[in-house]
């Protein structure tokens, strides 16, 4: 059986909102806030206040994160977490 690796510190385990998503993405990906801020033209302020729930994206936005991840991940999340262990 193959070791499991502990979660990334931050890492969305069960996340409720397009913050969520996008935080779990982007680090499952290894993007920072500022490579994600230039993909999606805003501020990597605007990221962070995202992901940590203090506001939402406008719908545009919304559409932009989804275009970019290539999927809605309210409707398919491909992301996958069994290989990690939960603290």
């Amino acid at each position: 059986m193959e070791a499991t690796k502990p979660l990334p510190k931050g890492y969305p385990v069960n996340p409720s909102s397009i913050g969520d998503y996008l935080k779990q993405y982007r680090i499952a990906h290894g993007y920072s806030t500022f490579e994600i801020s230039l993909e999606l033209e805003v501020y990597d302020s605007t990221i962070y206040k995202w992901e940590h729930g203090l506001t939402e994206p406008t719908p545009k936005n919304t559409e932009k994160i989804i275009e970019f991840m290539g999927y809605d991940p309210r409707i398919y999340n491909p992301l996958k977490i069994e290989n990690y262990e939960l603290t």
